[in-house]
């Protein structure tokens, strides 16, 4: 009798470890079907079109009149996009004015025998000599390390180029002549830019 019952006793743990065993394989198959397969990332498609390069090509531009004139100018260089038209106008030998223009926009640098001027900002005394007071001004470096400041009114379409000397003002012309600036009504931001690194790009040669 007491082998009979120690028989019964191992067929029920046999049936109860593969019971066990049954439905550990039933609850690991379901819970498989549940996991969920990661969507792959498209990257290509989150790029904005917006943030891509647009291909352009730059144009050195050279100005200035020839130091035989007697000014003090400096002859320059000055970059932009081949978008830009270049047209150079003088009366004589000793001036000349470069200007720059592209829909409505415009940057003229003129070098002639003119007089100059102290460029007045917010906070500034006023001052006897001639000068011009502005409101608004952005200041800007450029490649030979000479500091300016775009100068006039904020959200205006008239700006003046004013150039640090060495005693702490700021004065026009500056080394590469009057830098004036025009934008037409209903411009942006991006154009603006596009001028300011233009004017960033003088370098004297």
């Amino acid at each position: 009798m007491d082998r009979f019952f120690s028989i019964l006793g191992k067929i029920f743990i046999i049936l109860v470890v593969l019971g066990a065993m049954a439905y550990g394989g039933y609850y690991f198959g379901t819970q498989t079907k549940n996991i969920t397969k990661p969507e792959a990332i498209n990257t290509e498609a989150s790029i904005l079109p917006s943030l891509l390069p647009i291909p352009y090509s730059l144009i050195t531009i050279n100005g200035g009149v020839a130091k035989s004139a007697g000014l003090s100018f400096d002859q320059y260089t000055i970059k932009a996009s081949d978008e830009w038209k270049i047209t150079k106008e003088n009366q004589t030998a000793m001036d000349e004015k470069l200007i720059l223009s592209k829909d409505g926009y415009s940057i003229s640098i003129f070098q002639a025998a003119t007089g100059g001027a102290l460029c007045l900002y917010t906070g500034d005394p006023d001052f006897e000599g001639p000068s011009s007071r502005f409101t608004f001004f952005k200041e800007l470096t450029t490649l030979d390390n000479r500091m300016m400041r775009r100068s006039g009114e904020q959200n205006g379409v008239a700006f003046t180029i004013c150039q640090k000397g060495q005693d702490g003002s700021y004065q026009q012309p500056t080394n590469y002549g009057h830098i004036s600036i025009k934008l037409p009504n209903g411009w942006t931001k991006e154009t603006l830019d596009e001028i300011d690194t233009i004017i960033v790009s003088l370098k004297k040669v």
